[in-house]
């Protein structure tokens, strides 16, 4: 189709994100059936489900921009299909299979959750709002497939490399933050080229996230981080679990330190958490006083590659 205008570039990836739909509906099913997993072959076979209920949400889109539905060839998605074949062709153990298809399945999520903040800032520019709804419902399920994929595989293969009595709790890998019309780094009106969610952001101000959700002052931080340190800090060993104020996992504690401890979060760099992040130290975790996915955020010291 030839490209114009915007409504045609619009057009145009709508075409691809059905074709991406279409392909990942029929590759769902044979990732279940490969796998030896059950919590894996639940996940695959529940957002099998999801994914062609996003093709009705794409397909309701064509309809508002008096459209008939019609696919583009997706190259990415075509490139994680031959990935797998050229996998299989190796006759790997069950094990890793299993594992190989987890992981491929999080990198499809991952460029379908970038397509969808595309697909949704232009058709907030071009004023379909009917779609914008529709994508942000597509997009809701994909992050949280995304999580559930991650928390799964690492759970996995956990237990290929220990004893599952001794497993660490699963922590899934932080991913781009549920969008909307308020939030979506992609929102009309922005005078910049906006950065994906997927990239690294901003710091965020730690006082930003208290336990109760809203700023503190000068005198009440003193005395939270104040009576952290005596009455929490002391409480932190390693190997438990951390998550976020929101539940969210992380990961787990890996190293305490006089002022902070290091955070093993799986498949991302280690981070040092201070003491005054801490919002409460249970039996078997840590809570922090920010959401689980805001802690790529946070402007913390990271531990040396070298």
């Amino acid at each position: 189709m030839a490209i114009q205008n915007p409504r045609d570039l619009f057009l145009y990836d709508l075409r691809a994100m059905y074709d991406v739909e279409q392909k990942l509906a029929q590759m769902l099913p044979v990732l279940a059936q490969e796998s030896m997993d059950n919590a894996a072959r639940e996940a695959f076979l529940t957002h099998e489900q999801e994914t062609r209920q996003h093709i009705r949400n794409l397909e309701q889109c064509f309809q508002m921009m008096g459209s008939q539905p019609a696919t583009l060839e997706s190259n990415a998605v075509a490139g994680l299909t031959k990935d797998h074949e050229v996998f299989l062709q190796q006759q790997p153990p069950v094990q890793a299979l299993v594992l190989f298809d987890l992981h491929a399945a999080y990198q499809s999520e991952c460029l379908e959750i970038a397509a969808y903040h595309n697909l949704i800032d232009t058709a907030s520019i071009l004023g379909l709002q009917g779609c914008v709804q529709l994508f942000q419902q597509n997009l809701q399920q994909e992050v949280s497939a995304s999580q559930k994929l991650a928390t799964i595989a690492h759970q996995y293969i956990q237990q290929q490399v220990q004893p599952a009595q001794n497993a660490v709790p699963a922590a899934p890998m932080p991913v781009p933050e549920q969008a909307n019309t308020a939030t979506n780094p992609y929102a009309a009106g922005s005078s910049q080229m906006p950065v994906s969610n997927l990239a690294p952001q901003a710091p965020v101000s730690q006082q930003s996230y208290a336990s109760n959700n809203q700023p503190m002052s000068e005198q009440d931080s003193g005395t939270a981080s104040s009576n952290v340190s005596e009455d929490k800090a002391s409480l932190v060993h390693e190997d438990m679990r951390v998550v976020g104020s929101d539940m969210g996992n992380i990961g787990h504690v890996k190293q305490v330190r006089d002022n902070d401890f290091l955070v093993d979060i799986p498949m991302h760099r280690d981070l040092y958490v201070p003491f005054d992040a801490i919002q409460d130290v249970e039996a078997d975790q840590v809570v922090l006083n920010i959401p689980g996915f805001k802690i790529g955020d946070m402007n913390w010291a990271k531990p040396s590659l070298i």
